[in-house]
């Protein structure tokens, strides 16, 4: 696994990459908040989105026709400055979509994270105690996560198909999912990062959205949430940070990160198999690709199987070796 990480303005990183040649297959980040945090200040909110559209025009580049970029990102609250003036908010989140549109990236998806209302700065306290109408402020206790496509001209479908079966196999996203786009996860709170995401959070993005072995860019890397992700989730990365004490925080967070598990071979075990009927067997390798039962059908048990085997044929097949070798119950 390859984590490159490196101390510079993303843009000076980005024309590095293009003058390499280097090629990304999804894009993970966050921008920096538009003169809300005080390690970043632009001039006005035009030169922010001029700075975010260069930023995003690079990173298409780079990305590979049908992969994706998924940017978490969140309207903005200006505080009001005295008594006299008023709070206003800026709806950065559309904006960004448009900019997006306009350099040519697909919109795919809208994600919306919903953090818990502790988490949310209380802007209702007035209401709350004169409740007049008009004056209602809700707290804001979502961001957003927009996923984006580099067009292609040929469907997802192809980019799943391009892998090979035990990468599938390795990529596969076991258990519970998250069945809507609504994600419920609360936000970090024990960072020393003016503005961390959590990595519940890109554990997800990029177990949704890469496969194993694939490249990951954070152009915006912070303390590194989407490196720790892609070295527990087998995923190269690379990063750009101006903040040399945010690439301490991350080296130090990275050492603590144990990859999980991959096969090193593509095979069926045998246990998983144990004790079931004809029925439940068939069952259970309908549930497995094509490509995949007939890879393994290929290389452990026949290397003169055909791939045009009926899917039928090949579950067929492999429950005759397993339940030859199994102690399995009849129906």
């Amino acid at each position: 696994m390859q984590n490159a990480v490196y101390n510079c303005d993303c843009l000076d990183g980005l024309n590095k990459l293009i003058s390499e040649n280097v090629e990304i297959e999804l894009t993970v980040t966050s921008p920096p908040y538009f003169n809300v945090k005080d390690y970043v200040v632009y001039d006005n909110y035009k030169k922010y989105l001029d700075f975010l559209k260069e930023v995003f025009t690079k990173i298409m580049h780079i990305t590979k026709p049908g992969r994706l970029c998924a940017v978490n990102i969140s309207n903005i609250l200006i505080t009001r400055e005295n008594r006299n003036s008023e709070s206003r908010r800026i709806p950065l989140s559309f904006h960004f979509v448009s900019l997006m549109e306009e350099i040519g990236w697909d919109f795919l998806e809208d994600i919306v994270w919903v953090k818990p209302e502790g988490a949310a700065k209380n802007r209702n306290g007035g209401f709350f105690q004169h409740r007049q109408p008009v004056a209602y402020k809700p707290n804001v206790v979502n961001e957003y996560v927009f996923v984006f496509k580099k067009p292609s001209g040929f469907l997802i479908d192809k980019v799943v198909r391009s892998y090979d079966s035990l990468v599938s196999e390795n990529s596969r996203v076991e258990g519970e999912y998250e069945r809507s786009n609504v994600w419920k996860i609360n936000p970090k709170t024990n960072s020393k990062h003016p503005a961390p995401y959590p990595i519940e959070l890109t554990d997800k993005l990029i177990s949704y959205y890469s496969f194993v072995g694939d490249t990951v860019l954070d152009p915006f890397f912070g303390s590194g949430t989407t490196g720790l992700s892609c070295k527990k989730l087998n995923r190269n990365c690379i990063g750009f940070e101006i903040h040399s004490k945010y690439i301490d925080m991350y080296m130090k967070s990275v050492k603590k990160i144990t990859p999980n598990r991959i096969n090193s071979e593509l095979k069926l075990k045998p246990g998983d198999f144990e004790n079931l009927t004809a029925e439940e067997c068939t069952k259970k390798l309908n549930k497995i690709s094509k490509k995949v039962l007939y890879d393994i059908l290929k290389s452990t048990y026949d290397n003169t199987a055909k791939k045009t085997m009926p899917k039928n044929d090949i579950v067929n097949t492999l429950k005759s070796y397993l339940r030859t070798d199994l102690d399995t119950k009849s129906p």
